[in-house]
């Protein structure tokens, strides 16, 4: 009978350990940015960004490989969310697992983020306030904008360019000076060189009534476009 109850208190022992190893750690506070990126684990993936603590920071995102059970992500939205973060015992866990686990709590909020509303096909109509005279419109600058590849590509008067975007938070907006473009002769050279000019002077936008207006660094509209998609 004692090496019976020997026994059960072994196991006992090794099921109060067990759950003590899997315990929640803590609760935390954790915002989830508007999109995915592309991130790579053991393959290529899309990553959540996240970043700790009540108040959002907007440039201080962190790519995030986990998943965060009982959470349905929708693109677009920013969230606040309260999470139960577990701690796993590490020999119980696959090499290219994590060892922690995260749980819903509460969505505290639910944000939509308007920085989305760039993410769209835009052409210029108006450089230093002036409208632009076309005589073709296959001239016509044009640009898209993609936030799940934080990229931007287009055309100029005829030569196509894509790069990255910088820096996007609140109503700031850079672009990477390394833009890549071809290199034929148009015959409006003027204009595409005083729309790439336009871009890598890029400081802040707004978006209004479907148009979307960059501004320079003294605040100054550099360009104006118009939604076409």
């Amino acid at each position: 009978m004692n090496n019976m109850n020997k026994i059960f208190s072994l196991i006992l022992v090794i099921i109060l350990a067990s759950c003590a190893v899997n315990k929640a750690d803590s609760n935390q506070i954790i915002w989830v940015n508007s999109s995915k990126v592309p991130c790579t684990g053991v393959a290529p993936m899309q990553c959540m960004q996240i970043q700790n603590g009540n108040e959002l920071n907007p440039e201080n995102w962190t790519l995030f490989y986990d998943e965060i059970e009982g959470f349905n992500f929708v693109p677009g939205n920013i969230y606040k969310l309260k999470v139960s973060i577990t701690s796993l015992d590490p020999n119980l866990v696959p090499a290219d697992a994590s060892s922690k686990k995260y749980k819903l709590i509460e969505v505290i909020s639910k944000t939509p983020d308007t920085k989305l509303n760039l993410n769209d096909i835009w052409v210029l109509t108006h450089l230093n306030e002036k409208a632009i005279a076309i005589q073709d419109e296959n001239e016509r600058p044009r640009m898209e904008v993609n936030l799940s590849e934080n990229r931007v590509f287009g055309k100029g008067a005829c030569n196509r360019f894509n790069g990255s975007i910088k820096k996007l938070s609140g109503n700031t907006l850079n672009f990477d000076e390394r833009m890549m473009s071809t290199r034929m002769m148009c015959q409006n050279m003027k204009l595409e060189d005083a729309f790439f000019k336009t871009l890598s002077e890029t400081n802040t936008y707004q978006i209004k009534n479907n148009h979307l207006y960059f501004f320079n660094s003294n605040n100054k509209e550099i360009a104006r476009f118009k939604k076409i998609d």
